[in-house]
């Protein structure tokens, strides 16, 4: 029989993915909240575990977070190496077995929650997180930075494009929180990772620069 050993290996590679199965967890009291997930949006570089590389994401995924800035699942202990709500753990933490891969494999990429799921229709912040991805698409940030890499003393115009996004992305989260009173970490569930963080993965380093952002090839 395939039980968990509770050693907390896979959790250290990072928090699940969450599923249809799993939108119970967001009502159990000792559940999952927003401030818990964070979204990896269409065109996103992330790492397929399948395919065993880091490549754009083809759909939108919606993951448990990571902490100290790493992928270590925020709710392993780390004292004690054991899941803080494994009574209440996702589809995938209850489907992984470190001997046998192979049932996780074949749920991996099924099912998988997005924001609409969770959001109610006409839940006032849809229209912005509608607006910032347009705006702030992960592909159009991925091809301007390509773009900008490719003739990087003659891209002005294109780094100011870029700087644009990146004040718009960061304007956003403070303006939401300010006006409607939800949790600033809620902001990686409602519009994902920060531009700024994803453009590293792209060779380039976006640092706060009063307003705006000095850019630095990485």
């Amino acid at each position: 029989m395939n039980e968990c050993k509770q050693c907390g290996i896979c959790c250290r590679k990072g928090g699940p993915a969450l599923h249809i199965q799993d939108l119970p967890l967001l009502k159990e009291a000792n559940g999952l909240d927003l401030t818990d997930i964070v979204t990896l949006r269409k065109g996103e570089l992330a790492y397929d575990q399948p395919e065993g590389a880091v490549v754009p994401l083809r759909e939108e995924i919606l993951k448990v977070k990571g902490t100290g800035g790493e992928w270590v699942c925020k709710f392993l202990a780390p004292s004690s190496q054991v899941c803080r709500i494994y009574k209440n753990r996702p589809l995938e933490c209850q489907t992984l077995f470190c001997g046998d891969p192979d049932p996780l494999l074949k749920i991996y990429d099924k099912d998988r929650l997005s924001r609409k799921d969770i959001l109610p229709e006409g839940h006032p912040v849809l229209e912005i997180i509608e607006e910032h991805d347009k705006k702030c698409s992960p592909e159009k940030m991925a091809q301007l930075a390509a773009d900008i890499l490719k003739e990087w003393d003659d891209s002005q115009e294109m780094q100011a494009d870029l700087r644009e996004m990146l004040i718009y992305d960061k304007s956003i989260r403070e303006l939401v929180v300010e006006k409607s009173g939800l949790p600033a970490e809620s902001m990686d569930f409602f519009f994902g990772r920060e531009l700024g963080r994803l453009l590293s993965g792209y060779g380039i380093i976006a640092t706060p620069n009063g307003k705006s952002f000095s850019l630095r090839k990485s």
